[in-house]
């Protein structure tokens, strides 16, 4: 039974039988999800459709399948026919000519069995997981009260989302027709899916995790491993499925940049949304904690905690060693006692200190995943668009990214089953470990990369220096992210020098905190640039606009992979903090610092991976948009792509910088916003204390409950702003500097926000980092005592904390979403502009005026707005109330009535 809010009404007894206390420390058992089984059966059915369909085209019994396209370039017809075109007396494709060719039906018949898998194991480690016993009373709790943030948060955001859907999508209707709208709905739909299902599955796992640390730590690795690809898989398998079966559909490959779009705004609001949501939360919360002391007490007791265990673990060992008895009854006695004071932290806590728990689920798991989701779409629409368009055999080249792209999300879903640790493993050895399943990705990807392309060559439409070509560029594509990793993982794990360099500096004081944070910060971002930039001139170099293509598909095949490991961070996070909150147990502590250690280290590669994808898929986007820009003039698109700058690129350029600092001052400032809106609404509402008299989680659930109603619609009015911040840049740019200076303003703006929001995410976590470093008790000093959180470091380093969590988790990763949609939205408005912008410079005055009014609105007219809102339905509240009472009186009174009429019959009788 529950109440009208969901609580279950045991939790409003406030009287606690023996046994319900002795129901805390009982583990609650698993559950089995149906659904799940009967999407695993479905998924079966699937592949082995989708197998023999492949196989049957493979040997030409399949349906013919040809697509009609606009020829970037003048070449001879397609090797592979048809014979059929549109102009048969030609005998060659000419530029802005249509043309027809064969769909590449085996790579995405291959697709769709990649896709297929993936989605059973998806099935799969969602019914293992939930399978799994969900630990104590205590630790189920407080997993409830996250799981209930979560679904506020998702519930009144998503209506938004799909608002916004409508009025694009009915743009994309006007100015592309059927075609591109469908793709255009089918992009945004499975990314919200994947989205959604992904943080859902992700809080049931954390309290699972949470109970498996009493285990071995293998098994817990591997269940938030298991946990964490069902986002990641579950994004790049639809994705990958989404994008062939459309492109089987709809066969026009220019139609697919309406997947690409749908993916972008949903991509958008969920990253940018659910960073100023969770940093304005967290930041928040540290505010009131500081006012109530609760955050500060927190800190302080699991530091003392861990040290009094190490103690007592310590006296343990030395008595054995006397060959004295184990007084293990007073340990326990000890350790009951500290238990109760670990229940006592988590129901003294203030409800909005539960609230940065919520955030991380949506930031980490659903603003990641439909990032990843959205580079991968984008990525695989425009390498359809150039191979079709562009190259000389279109049937092979369209289908080659797919080949490369499906192997990928093959060898993800493969690798997830396993992961080999051992109780002896440190987080550095884990994280080395799971380097090795991402290899056999590699591996295996490149061995039927170069299986096809091998085959190809043997039939002659390709030249063998294309063949070898092929396997560098891919290799290249699948090595760069992770080494871009290795780079960022050198400056912001506690495993090597700058954070230990970090932490021992920071008695100097905030200054030294602060400028050696953004030093190190700024020395970060010279490796993945070089590495980044040498990858790009080299592909050029051998395959010119395809390489790029096939550099750009080649860094996504492992997006599945990558995407697990960066939901396994949120998971580990949240359940390191129950963990902290509900248990006693030394080994079980330790094992929780170590899944935390490697969930901050894999959460973070999670965000440098979606940098580097974003800087491929834009790439891809800006030859793309070169390419459409002169073919719809007639020219030759690679004759003019390197032509000396103009005014109208250097200004491209210029602009291009200014337009990417704003982005970031506005999604900084507006995460502040929200936090100083959360600490203002804590300050004057009442209701957002927790209630006293219930226990734990019904006293805090209430009061968590509005919280997160709060900041979700704080949140929708702040991103807003950064929002019509993104969608002005093209417009500008397009309509005062023609398209060369858009051109020069994409191209721009991608290299320079892939160093800029390396700056910044390496930069926060360093600070986040060295903080931990010390919570955890491993900073020394001279005599060798840990020095905790009492101590001036810690107190310097909180101030680096501030600093760093917007630009790690807000601004950091909202410039790949901005740079993305930025480049989406340059594309599909290409049409809008001319060359030069001698007859559209008026517009971009409008659309400049436009903008403006549109953010002091959003700023200022919005909150208006919604205040009026807000104090209307409060006074419909407290009329409602007002009415409720006044019937309950008059409902008394006739009551009253009713027994003075029968005590006076009575009395007559």
């Amino acid at each position: 039974m529950a109440d009208e809010d969901g609580v279950p009404l045991s939790l409003h007894d406030n009287q606690e039988s023996k046994a319900e206390k002795e129901d805390d420390h009982q583990n609650v058992e698993g559950m089995f999800s149906w659904t799940a089984a009967w999407c695993m059966m479905f998924w079966v059915v699937a592949f082995i459709c989708s197998a023999a369909m492949g196989i049957l085209t493979f040997q030409g019994a399949g349906m013919e399948r040809i697509s009609q396209e606009i020829s970037f370039i003048r070449e001879q017809n397609p090797p592979y026919g048809p014979a059929e075109q549109p102009d048969p007396v030609a005998g060659m494709r000419d530029i802005n000519k249509p043309y027809n060719y064969h769909l590449p039906q085996e790579a995405l018949f291959y697709s769709l069995c990649s896709s297929a898998l993936g989605l059973f194991t998806v099935s799969f480690f969602t019914n293992t997981m939930l399978l799994e016993g969900q630990g104590m009373r205590r630790s189920v709790d407080i997993s409830w009260l996250i799981s209930r943030g979560v679904a506020v948060y998702l519930t009144r955001t998503i209506p938004v989302i799909g608002m916004f859907l409508l009025v694009a999508g009915f743009y994309v209707y006007v100015t592309s027709g059927w075609g591109t709208v469908v793709c255009f709905m089918a992009g945004s739909t499975l990314n919200l899916i994947s989205a959604r299902v992904g943080v859902s599955m992700t809080v049931a796992g954390t309290g699972r995790l949470a109970a498996s640390m009493s285990e071995q730590l293998a098994v817990s690795v591997q269940l938030g491993m298991r946990t964490g690809n069902i986002g990641g898989l579950l994004a790049t398998s639809l994705a990958l499925g989404g994008m062939a079966g459309m492109w089987f559909w709809i066969l026009d490959t220019q139609h697919l940049s309406g997947f690409g779009s749908g993916a972008s705004i949903v991509s958008f609001y969920m990253r940018v949304g659910g960073g100023i949501f969770s940093k304005g939360a967290e930041i928040g919360g540290n505010l009131v904690g500081d006012m109530t002391d609760n955050k500060i007490d927190e800190e302080r007791r699991v530091f003392e905690l861990q040290q009094r265990m190490s103690q007592m673990e310590k006296i343990r060992k030395e008595r054995l060693a006397k060959g004295l008895a184990d007084e293990e009854e007073d340990m326990m006695d000890q350790l009951r006692m500290m238990e109760e004071e670990m229940h006592d932290m988590a129901s003294e806590l203030h409800p909005i200190d539960f609230l940065d728990a919520v955030g991380e689920n949506i930031c980490d798991v659903s603003g990641t995943c439909a990032d990843l989701f959205e580079s991968m779409v984008l990525i695989l629409s425009t390498s359809a668009i150039i191979g079709s368009k562009g190259s000389q055999v279109p049937h092979f080249l369209t289908g080659l990214p797919f080949w490369i792209v499906a192997s990928g999300n093959i060898g993800c879903a493969a690798v997830a089953y396993k992961t080999h640790v051992n109780d002896r493993f440190s987080a550095r050895q884990c994280r080395w470990s799971l380097r090795l399943n991402l290899l056999f990705v590699i591996v295996f990807t490149q061995a039927v990369q170069v299986g096809i392309s091998y085959l190809e060559w043997v039939r002659g439409s390709i030249t063998f220096d294309m063949f070898w070509n092929f396997a560098v560029i891919s290799c290249m594509g699948q090595l760069a992210p992770e080494i871009c990793v290795l780079f960022a993982e050198y400056f912001t794990s506690t495993d090597y020098w700058p954070i230990r360099s970090l932490a021992k500096n920071s008695h100097l004081g905030v200054v030294q905190v602060v400028l050696q944070g953004l030093g190190q910060g700024f020395i970060s971002t010279a490796g993945p640039a070089v590495v980044m930039v040498a990858c790009v001139l080299i592909t050029w170099d051998l395959q010119g606009h395809y390489g790029l293509a096939l550099l750009s598909s080649a860094s996504v095949s492992g997006t599945g992979f990558q995407g697990g490991i960066a939901s396994f961070g949120a998971i580990a996070t949240n359940a390191h903090k129950i963990v902290h909150l509900t248990t006693y147990h030394s080994m079980t502590r330790h094992r929780a610092n170590i899944c935390a250690a490697l969930g901050d280290a894999t959460s973070h590669a999670g965000n440098i991976i979606s940098s580097i994808n974003a800087f491929s898929a834009v790439f891809n986007l800006s030859v793309t948009l070169l390419a459409q820009s002169y073919t719809r003039l007639s020219l030759n698109y690679k004759a003019v792509s390197g032509a000396p700058l103009s005014e109208w690129s250097q200004a491209g350029l210029v602009l291009g910088v200014v337009m990417s600092f704003l982005f970031t001052a506005n999604t900084t400032l507006s995460c502040l916003e929200t936090s100083k809106s959360f600490m203002r609404f804590c300050k004057e509402s009442a209701e957002v204390n927790k209630v006293v008299g219930l226990p734990f989680p019904g006293s805090h659930y209430k009061a968590l409950k509005i919280l997160s109603s709060y900041g979700t619609v704080t949140s929708m009015r702040m991103v807003f702003s950064p929002m019509i911040n993104t969608l002005a840049c093209p417009m500008l740019g397009g309509f005062f500097l023609g398209t060369r200076g858009l051109l020069f303003l994409v191209t721009g703006s991608n290299v320079l926000i892939l160093c800029f929001s390396t700056f910044l995410l390496n930069s926060g976590q360093s600070w986040v980092t060295a903080r931990k470093f010390i919570l955890y008790g491993l900073l020394k000093d001279k005599e060798g005592n840990s020095i905790g959180p009492d101590s001036e470091q810690f107190q310097h380093l909180g101030v680096g904390t501030m600093i760093g969590g917007p630009f790690e988790d807000t601004s950091g990763p909202a410039l790949n979403n901005f740079i993305k949609f930025f480049g989406v939205f340059a594309f599909v408005t290409e049409n809008l502009y001319n060359p030069t912008p001698e007859e559209t410079w008026q517009y971009g005055f409008m659309c400049l005026f436009g903008s403006l009014f549109l953010v002091a609105f959003s700023r200022f007219g919005l909150s208006l707005l919604l205040n009026c809102v807000t104090s209307f339905m409060k006074q419909r509240a407290i009329q409602k109330e007002k009415m409720l009472k006044e019937k309950n009186v008059m409902r008394t009174t006739e009551d009253d009535e009713d027994e003075e009429e029968m005590a006076a019959i009575t009395a007559g009788d």
